[in-house]
Order: C-alpha cells, then sequence, then structure tokens
C-alpha cells in the first residue's frame, strides 16, 4: 500500500513562516545574504555646482548656442545629440563653435583617457554628475589631461582633470577671459596641477580642489609664469603644495583654504605688481593630517627647502603686495613662520606688523584647527578644511577683499568666513546601510542627521534609477529597489537642508544573485593524470584543492561553478562534499559510491573569494576525483535562468526527438533545444545554456555519454558513466550550440538507450538569478519520526510557499536503503497552497520523466534544478518496486524579478 501523501518532517509552514524548531522558507533571512555599509563621516560636501540646474555657474560667454554630450564610457561614437553622445570629449571640442556648452558624463569610475585640446573660444565644458574624469594612462600617462590653447571666454566647471608622472594636468596658454570653477585638478610625483603660462591674461580659478597628492619640493598647486596679467585665485582648496607665482601683473589670492608641506603655501616670486592676499586660510601639515600628504615638520628635509614660511614674497615683489585678513593654523611642535617678506623670515605675526607697517593688520592666528575631510568620491588627500565651534576665522573676513566670491567652495551663502568654506550646518550628514532581500533587490536605509525641517533627500541606485523624498527628518528612512539584472551597483544618496547646503554619501552594492555564463564543457580536473591537482588518489578523508577563478578564462570574481563531479575507482565506499575554499566544510554531500564504482553528480558549488573550491572526500579508501565545468555565475548581467516543469526532449526507446533505436558506441546525436515545445512549454530562440536530466539504460558494455554544444568537436568529459545492464541519470547543465542544438556523444564501445528530459534553459532574457544558500537538509527520511518512501509514495516539500519571485532550486536528492528498483521523479506540486492549508489537497498526477534511478540496494544521488511551479511545494515520487529513504539537501535557489 503507498504511503500517504504528506509533508517532509524539515517542514516550511504552509503560511509562510517557520513552525517552532522548524526551518525558515527558503530564501527568508538567508545567512548569505550581505549587508553593506558607509558611515556619516564617509559623506561629504557637495559644490553646488556640480548639482544639475543649480544656476550656480555663470559661464563668461553667454551667447546662445547648442548643448553638445559626451559620455566617457560609450563605444560607438554619435552625433553628439543626449540621445547619441560623442564618445570622445576631443571630438565634442573640435565639433563645438562659440556660444556652445559641452555637457561631460559617463557610467561611474569610466573616465576620458586621452589627452584633450581646446582650440575654440566662447564655449563651456560642464563635468555632468560629481566624477567627470578627464585622465590620460597608459601610453598617455603623464601628459595633460586639458589643455587651453590661444583660446578666449572659456568655462570650464565640475570636471576632474588629473594626470600622473610629473605632468601638469590643466595647460592654460596664451589664452584670455578662463574660468575654472568647482572642479578638481590634480598631478603627482612633481608635477604642477594648475599652470597658467605667462601670456595668458583675465584667468579665474575658483573654488575648485587642487593638489598633488602628496608634498615634493618640484610640485605646486597652482602656477603663474611670469608675464601673467589679472589673475584670480579665490575660494580654491589646495593640498600638499601650495601656489608659485613669479612676475605677475595683477593677482588676487583670496579666500583659499591651503594646507601645504614643507615648502610654501603661497610663493611671490620675481617682480610681481597689484598682487593682494587677503581671507586665506593657511595651514601647516601636522602629523594628524593625511598621511599620504606628509611634509609635515619632523619630515622635511634639511638644506635649501627646510620648513619654509607659510608665506614668503620676494624683495622685488613686496613693494606691490597686500597682505591682510588672513589667518595661520600653528600646529605645536609643527610651528612656522607666517611670513618671509623680502627675505627676512618673521616667526610671529607681531614681528612681521612691527617690521613691515600696514601689513597683516587683521591677520590672526587660528586657535581651531580645522577637521579634515575628503572633498570629492575618490581623491587621494584629505584636506583641514572644515571650520570648527571657536574658529576665529568664522565671520572674519573682509567683504571689500579684491577677488573675494560670493559664494563659498560649496556654493554657500552669505560667506563671511575666511578660508574657501563656510561653516554652515556642519553636522549634516547621512548614513548608508543595505542590506540584499532577494536576488535582485535591496533595502536602503538612510540615516540622517542635523537635516532640519525642509530637507530633502534623493537616491541615485546605480542602475540610471532615481527617487526623492521630499519631506525628511533626523533619523531612518528606508527604501527598497529591485535591480533589472544582477551586478554591482554604486548608490549615491543626495541630502538637502533648508538652507540648500548638501552631502553626498557612496556605497557600492552587489546583487545577491548572480547569473549564468555557458563554458567548455572543459575537464579542469583529473587526479589519474594530474590536471588540475597532483597525479595521485585522493588520500582518505583528504581534501583537492581546485582553482577555479581566475583558471581557463572564467573571472576571478566568479560566484559559483557549475561542476560534473565524478568518482571513479574507490577502494571504500564515501562521499565527496564540494564547497567553497575558506569556508566551513557542511554536513550535506554532492556524491555517493560504493567500493569499486565510478559515480558522477553534477554539482553547483559557491567559489571562494579567492577563486577556490575544496572538495573532501569522506572515506576511509582512496578515490579519484574528476571534474568537468559546464559553466559559472558571476554578479553581473549575462544569463538569467528559466525554470520549467520537467519534460522529455529525447528517448531513443521510442524515438521521441531522435531516430528509434540505441545509440551506437562512439556515436553521437543532435537534440533540438532552441525553439522547441516540451510539456507544453516553449523553450525559445537564442537560448545560451540548458539545464538537462540525461539518462542512460539497457547499455550493451561499459561507456559514457558526453552532452556538449553542437558545432564543436567531442570534448574530453563527460556527464554520465554508466555499465552494461545499468540505468543511471546524472544532471547536465550544457551549453548550447549557435544553431540552437547539443550533442550526445556514446563513449564506449557498446550501445544504449538514452532519454533526455529538460528541467530549465538559461539565456539574456531570463531574469533568474542565482542565490545560493549555505548547504543545508531538509529532508532525511531516516530520521524519525519520519519514516521510507512507500512504493508510489511521494513527499511534498514546501520550500518557498507563496513566494512567487522564487522560480527553482538546487537540491541534491539522494535514494539509500532501497528494497527493489525503480526511479525517482521530481516535479513542482500543482495544488494551490490553500488546498495544503485547508488539509485537503488532491493528489498529483506523476509526470512522465525520471531524476535518478536506483537497483537494489544502491544509494544514488543526482543534482535537481526543482522548479517552485505555482505555489513553491515540490514533489518527490517513489516510482519503484521497494521503498526507500530520501534526503534532499539545498544549496541555493533562482531569484527572478
Amino acid at each position: 500500500m503507498s504511503s500517504p501523501a504528506r509533508a517532509a518532517d524539515s517542514p516550511r509552514a504552509l503560511d509562510g513562516s517557520a513552525p517552532a524548531g522548524g526551518a525558515a522558507p527558503v530564501g527568508a533571512d538567508n545567512p548569505g545574504l550581505r549587508t553593506f555599509h558607509s558611515p556619516a563621516s564617509a559623506a561629504l560636501p557637495v559644490q553646488r555646482a556640480a548639482l544639475p540646474g543649480s544656476g550656480a555657474l555663470k559661464p563668461r560667454s553667454t551667447a546662445a548656442g547648442r548643448t553638445l554630450y559626451v559620455d566617457t564610457y560609450c563605444f560607438s561614437t554619435g552625433d553628439g545629440s543626449q540621445a547619441h553622445p560623442y564618445c570622445s570629449l576631443q571630438t565634442a571640442v573640435d565639433a563645438a563653435a562659440a556660444g556652445d556648452t559641452i555637457l561631460i558624463g559617463g557610467a561611474p569610475g569610466s573616465i576620458e583617457m586621452d589627452p584633450v585640446t581646446v582650440r575654440t573660444s566662447g564655449i563651456s565644458l560642464v563635468g555632468v554628475g560629481t566624477s567627470a574624469w578627464l585622465y590620460p594612462y597608459d601610453m598617455n600617462a603623464g601628459k595633460p589631461a586639458l589643455v587651453l590653447d590661444g583660446v578666449s571666454n572659456v568655462t570650464v566647471s565640475n570636471l576632474m582633470v588629473q594626470t600622473s608622472q610629473g605632468g601638469t594636468a590643466l595647460q592654460i596658454k596664451n589664452s584670455s577671459a578662463i574660468t575654472v570653477d568647482s572642479s578638481y585638478v590634480a598631478t603627482a610625483d612633481g608635477g604642477a596641477a594648475l599652470a597658467i603660462d605667462g601670456s595668458s591674461h583675465d584667468v579665474t580659478v575658483s573654488r575648485t580642489y587642487l593638489h598633488t597628492g602628496t608634498w615634493s619640493a618640484q610640485s605646486s598647486a597652482i602656477t603663474v609664469a611670469a608675464g601673467a596679467r589679472s589673475v584670480t585665485l579665490a575660494g580654491n582648496i589646495i593640498a600638499a603644495a601650495g601656489i608659485r607665482a613669479t612676475g605677475v601683473t595683477g593677482l588676487d589670492v583670496t579666500n583659499n583654504t591651503i594646507q601645504r608641506g614643507c615648502t610654501p603655501a603661497l610663493a611671490l616670486d620675481g617682480a610681481s605688481t597689484g598682487v593682494f592676499v587677503e581671507n586665506n586660510l593657511f595651514e601647516d601639515a601636522n602629523a594628524v593630517t593625511d598621511a599620504r600628504m606628509g611634509g609635515y615638520r619632523a619630515g622635511c628635509p634639511s638644506g635649501d627647502t627646510g620648513w619654509a614660511p607659510d608665506v614668503t614674497v620676494s624683495a622685488e615683489t613686496a613693494p606691490g603686495t597686500t597682505a591682510d585678513y588672513n589667518a595661520f593654523f600653528i600646529d605645536g611642535e609643527n610651528a612656522t613662520a607666517p611670513y618671509g617678506w623680502a627675505g627676512t623670515v618673521h616667526g610671529t605675526l607681531a614681528d612681521f606688523r612691527a617690521a613691515v607697517p600696514g601689513q597683516g593688520t587683521h591677520d590672526l592666528v587660528d586657535p581651531a584647527k580645522a577637521n579634515e575631510s575628503e572633498i570629492r568620491t575618490l581623491s587621494i588627500a584629505k584636506v583641514d578644511y572644515l571650520l570648527q565651534q571657536g574658529s576665529a576665522s568664522i565671520g572674519s573676513a573682509n567683504p571689500a577683499a579684491p577677488g573675494r566670491p560670493e559664494s563659498d567652495f560649496f556654493g554657500r551663502t552669505p560667506f563671511d568666513s575666511r578660508g574657501a568654506a563656510q561653516p554652515d550646518n556642519p553636522g549634516l550628514a547621512v548614513a548608508l546601510t543595505a542590506v540584499q532581500t532577494t536576488g535582485h533587490a535591496v533595502d536602503l536605509t538612510s540615516d540622517v542627521a542635523s537635516a532640519g525641517t525642509g530637507a530633502r533627500l534623493r537616491v541615485d541606485w546605480g542602475d540610471g534609477r532615481s527617487e526623492w523624498a521630499d519631506t525628511v527628518t533626523d533619523g531612518k528612512l528606508t527604501k527598497s529597489h529591485t535591480y533589472a539584472r544582477a551586478g554591482s551597483y554604486t548608490v549615491a544618496v543626495t541630502l538637502w537642508d533648508a538652507r540648500n547646503n548638501a552631502v553626498v554619501n557612496t556605497m557600492k552594492v552587489v546583487t545577491a544573485g548572480s547569473e549564468f555564463t555557458a563554458y567548455g564543457p572543459t575537464r579542469v580536473l583529473d587526479t589519474r593524470s594530474g590536471i588540475g591537482a597532483p597525479q595521485q588518489k585522493v588520500a582518505p578523508f583528504g581534501t583537492v584543492r581546485l582553482k577555479v577563478g581566475g583558471n581557463g578564462g572564467i573571472p576571478q570574481n566568479a560566484t559559483a561553478v557549475v561542476l560534473n563531479l565524478t568518482a571513479t575507482s574507490p577502494t571504500a565506499a564515501g562521499f565527496v562534499t564540494a564547497y567553497p575554499h575558506g569556508g566551513a566544510r557542511p554536513t550535506t554531500s554532492n556524491v555517493n559510491y560504493a567500493a569499486g564504482r565510478t559515480v558522477p553528480n553534477l554539482a553547483v558549488v559557491p567559489v571562494g573569494a579567492d577563486g577556490y573550491v575544496d572538495l573532501y572526500s569522506g572515506s576511509a579508501g582512496t578515490v579519484d576525483l574528476i571534474a568537468d565545468v559546464t559553466g559559472y555565475f558571476t554578479q553581473t548581467a549575462a544569463g538569467g535562468y528559466t525554470s520549467l516543469s520537467p519534460g522529455r526532449l529525447v528517448d531513443t526507446r521510442s524515438g521521441t526527438g531522435t531516430t528509434r533505436g540505441k545509440l551506437p558506441g562512439g556515436t553521437s546525436f543532435e537534440v533540438e533545444v532552441a525553439d522547441t515545445d516540451t510539456a507544453g512549454q516553449h523553450i525559445p530562440a537564442g537560448v545560451s545554456a540548458v539545464a538537462l536530466n540525461v539518462t542512460a539504460t539497457g547499455g550493451t558494455g561499459n561507456g559514457f555519454l558526453t552532452a556538449y554544444p553542437s558545432g564543436q568537436s567531442t570534448p574530453v568529459a563527460s556527464n554520465l558513466n554508466y555499465t552494461a545492464g545499468q540505468t543511471i541519470a546524472n544532471a547536465v547543465v550544457v551549453p548550447v550550440g549557435p544553431d540552437g542544438k547539443i550533442r550526445i556523444h556514446n563513449g564506449s564501445y557498446g550501445s544504449t538507450d538514452v532519454i533526455v528530459d529538460v528541467v530549465g534553459y538559461y539565456s539574456t532574457s531570463s531574469t533568474g538569478a542565482y542565490v545560493p544558500v549555505p548547504p543545508e537538509r531538509l529532508l532525511d527520511t531516516r530520521t524519525r519520526p519520519d519514516r521510507p518512501l512507500d512504493p508510489g509514495g511521494y513527499r511534498y516539500l514546501p520550500l518557498s510557499p507563496g513566494n512567487h519571485g522564487i522560480t527553482a532550486y538546487t537540491l541534491n536528492a539522494t535514494v539509500t536503503n532501497t528494497t527493489g528498483v525503480g526511479f525517482l521523479t521530481v516535479a513542482p506540486d500543482p495544488n494551490p497552497i490553500d488546498a495544503y492549508r485547508a488539509g485537503r489537497p488532491s493528489r498529483p498526477d506523476k509526470p512522465f520523466v525520471s531524476t535518478l534511478n536506483w537497483n537494489k540496494g544502491q544509494t544514488v544521488p543526482n543534482l535537481v534544478q526543482a522548479s517552485a511551479g505555482i505555489n513553491g511545494i515540490v514533489d518527490f515520487w517513489n516510482t519503484g518496486t521497494g521503498t526507500l529513504d530520501l534526503v534532499v539537501d539545498i544549496s541555493g535557489y533562482y531569484d527572478r524579478l
């Protein structure tokens, strides 16, 4: 008499919750789901010119012209329209005419790697977002990122401009009426971040962050050459090296914050006239400052450089220079002289005022060190620029200082402090926490501080979509987002208070789900011949460490790999457990074998962070192990999975799907996969791989079957091994050939019947992403009070009842203690959930497919990519002549949009 239908005894409750002592539904509180953090200290102030539509940018050129678009991430250049942007900034510059504005954008992290030279006057170059990068590298390393050559009325705003190897990042040559505003300009290795040549005039560099990475005697953030005229350097924040100007006529150095190394923050050489140095904050580098800047007193070399004064003015320039309303931060043992004037170093402001009447009258020493912070994401140095309570610089600027900017570095008004940044709501911050909730979705919590009333917040999810919260209060705000494809995304949260102060915090999040790339099949391990491991059998209770990520073209960041594992020539019974290297070995198994038997099984194995997986042999004897790769998963958009109810594609016994009759040894046949129908379901064209269950039965000799893409030669790999007269099945994931077909090869001298059942497919149009879970035993009928399955009996296993996002599960099903012969069928349960909740489910019809086959007394495992069907319940049928025990382990699931 068959056993009644009942749920397995490691139950998931049918109401979607776990009973006391029971396991949670699949996908609920998966301990493998990750959490991402970005603290409030990582929130950076935002320059208003960097915000689209802020109106803070006022280009010199007011002529109405076109708007041209550049995307630094595209590969097929267009006509410069928003829909079809240029891929090269140089192309856009060459196409521009006076009055045109060029908007430069791109995906986070993308750059313009070719040097750009502007020879067209009257245009504006404006970065979109906070990371519009110009950064020559490789063969262009050390070259200027941007050159303005012989032009007038040109504005550069919100660009990230950088070079290396002692080069100059931004050059202004023989040009006039130039504005560089709200940008980031950097160099390293002894170069100048920004250089103005002697034939240029009417140049303004404002509200720009400039640095040289680390201090060196040869570096300058800004150089102004002899002959230049009417230059304004105002509202800038400068790190590591300072400003050096020689023989300039008309120079305003106003409201800058400069934290330099051993060389001066401002060096006025040669014979300059009409120089005003006012409202600046000069800060000595110190041991608390970002270590990469260096150059604090104890680290300065002796000799020519020494520990220079903050401001040095040559004897020729001194008569034409006014210095006043400047603030100096002196750091204890790192204290330096504020001025070196006409060849004389003045150790204190009092000494300076006494020796040079009329100069420095309103200068002061600020007792409060400004706090350090980054200014832009990906910048390589921090600066002390955040004025704190008690700072004497607050509210003490000269409002009539020549060249004084109307707003501070971040666009704040009113602006009445010394230095570049006006303290206004310094506590404004937002901390971020994101939690993976499904294979595609995350919950993002923004923890807001000091926003006050009238604040607003924008979340840019990193996939081109964003959303707003117009009413934000201090505390936590949670939003959920579902990504269309698996991948890594940079989330940016921008917070504005009622006074329009803004901070932005960014954080990289990765979807829990991974997508599939077909591969091979390729043999990566064979201990019989020394492929992938030493040429020797695996020792009793030994482990093989197998390189997968970064091997043979498989990406280093592969999250999981599809392996066909084969245990052969074992000297004792045992099992193989596959798991990621670096993780704890689970108590589950992937392959079970008896002495002298060759047993294959498919496994989807998470890959360790170092690219390795471990294969443990749980046996007192030795065994040879073989592993063939048929695909891998990565957290990138590649191919999703669509599950199917099991359907028969091929049966050589009846001629289904191929010629009737056994497949002769050494031959193969084609299987049409793409654009076919099975069990009332359609497999579309364009699939990249297919998930199958392949069975060999009635073989006249020993052999093996290999499934592989059509159009390829037969690979050195196998999917299942059989002996004469044996019926054996194995799960297979096989890439599909370009013609939509696969081939099945019989590697035997004898013939065999072949059965092929399909359970799912992978394609770029599918959205099912693979989510691994720590391997867990869901069912073991050997454990009381459960009992074996009777002939014709079945178990239903509620895995994710009511969760329609989960479409399939990767299970390892093992039958043992078999008292007869038969086969196991695994299929989704067709009953509505309510029927089970009411205790009135009807007995389903058993599908005409098989998952694994056994003879009396055998223990047989097989991977099952089981469809969740309509209700998240899976049925396991005993189609055999005797009773059996059933063991089911889970290693992951597929989650769709």
